[in-house]
């Protein structure tokens, strides 16, 4: 089972495919969240689950093609790397962007509690993982059971946050008024199962495309020799969160903040029940016992990152650095300082 791309691909072919899959991604991702802005209206789901659930989902699927290709062709730590590496990549993802909005803080925008559920169920998630690897796993019907477990954990942490969402237990003291709510629906005159089918077909393209980025990103890395670097890591980690990076932006210039935010979360979470897929493909053994300190602590710096953005969310000063909040300032700072932890912990 191998990738359909391999390191032998002249460099120049390489460098136009992941430039048409990253144009795919970019123009399919903006319209999946206009889409997704639009169902979140109609369907009453709200737009932190809808972005936890429908974004984080769809711009997950280029992370289920690599995961499955590269535990089954036997390279099971490049798919633990994929997987839990990137969870801190994609909590800097929001705090990056956050000047995309120029008007403030984007944790001073959000006030609905959906959205610190998210944050606290993926926090959590993310700290049972690096407890899992730090414990080891044992194998119960050809997987590991902490695999099964932590995938048992991601569909519990949905369904939580759908049943909460749906609940609304408390109502924040200054919910953010929403005017252009009607204009989003007026927006769009197709049918609810025209945009479904559209969600669809855009999914589709973000599954082929995102697969292509993280597949030529990987040669690209292998042909510069960096292909097994901690560099190389960064390259592919940040190729296949270019789903992610569409998504936030155009949520955030659509002013759903909630979305950007669930989807991330919403990531995190998805990404982690993907252990279960990597640990069917792989045939060697728990795929959890192969993970190491570098897994474990990048695990850890997410769930630390995504701590100090609910700091933020609870806090909701409006309070700038850069044209971004300080809790996104503090992110940052936290990568790099993770990053060059992280850096010795790399496998090459």
């Amino acid at each position: 089972m191998e990738p359909l791309i391999d390191a032998g691909t002249p460099t120049w072919a390489l460098v136009t495919i992941f430039l048409v899959a990253a144009a795919a991604v970019w123009v399919s991702g903006a319209r999946l969240t206009r889409i997704v802005d639009v169902l979140a209206l109609r369907t009453g789901m709200g737009h932190a689950f809808a972005g936890m659930l429908l974004l984080a989902g769809i711009t997950s699927l280029p992370e289920t093609a690599t995961v499955g290709v590269a535990a089954g062709s036997g390279s099971p730590d490049l798919a633990l790397a994929n997987l839990l590496g990137s969870s801190a990549i994609n909590v800097l993802l929001l705090a990056a962007l956050d000047p995309v909005i120029g008007r403030g803080a984007m944790t001073a925008f959000i006030a609905r509690p959906s959205t610190m559920l998210q944050g606290v169920l993926s926090m959590m998630i993310l700290v049972a993982v690096a407890a899992a690897i730090g414990i080891g796993d044992v194998q119960v019907l050809g997987v590991g059971m902490w695999s099964i477990t932590l995938a048992v954990l991601a569909v519990g942490a949905f369904r939580l946050s759908s049943s909460y969402e749906q609940r609304t237990p408390w109502i924040p003291a200054e919910p953010r008024d929403r005017d252009d709510d009607q204009g989003a629906e007026a927006a769009s005159d197709r049918s609810t199962t025209a945009l479904w089918l559209a969600v669809g077909g855009l999914a589709a393209v973000i599954f082929v495309a995102g697969a292509l980025l993280s597949w030529t990103g990987d040669a690209i890395a292998v042909q510069s020799g960096l292909g097994q670097s901690f560099i190389g890591f960064l390259l592919v980690g940040f190729s296949t969160s270019l789903p992610e990076v569409t998504a936030i932006i155009a949520a955030y210039r659509l002013g759903r903040y909630e979305m950007a935010v669930g989807d991330i979360f919403g990531t995190n979470i998805f990404n982690v029940g993907l252990l279960l897929l990597a640990d069917v493909a792989h045939q060697g053994g728990p795929v959890l016992n192969i993970a190491g300190p570098f897994e474990s602590v990048a695990a850890l710096l997410g769930a630390l990152m995504t701590g100090v953005l609910l700091l933020g969310l609870l806090e909701r000063r409006d309070r700038t650095i850069l044209r971004m909040g300080y809790d996104s300032a503090t992110v940052i700072g936290l990568f790099l300082i993770g990053a060059a932890l992280l850096y010795p912990l790399s496998r090459g």
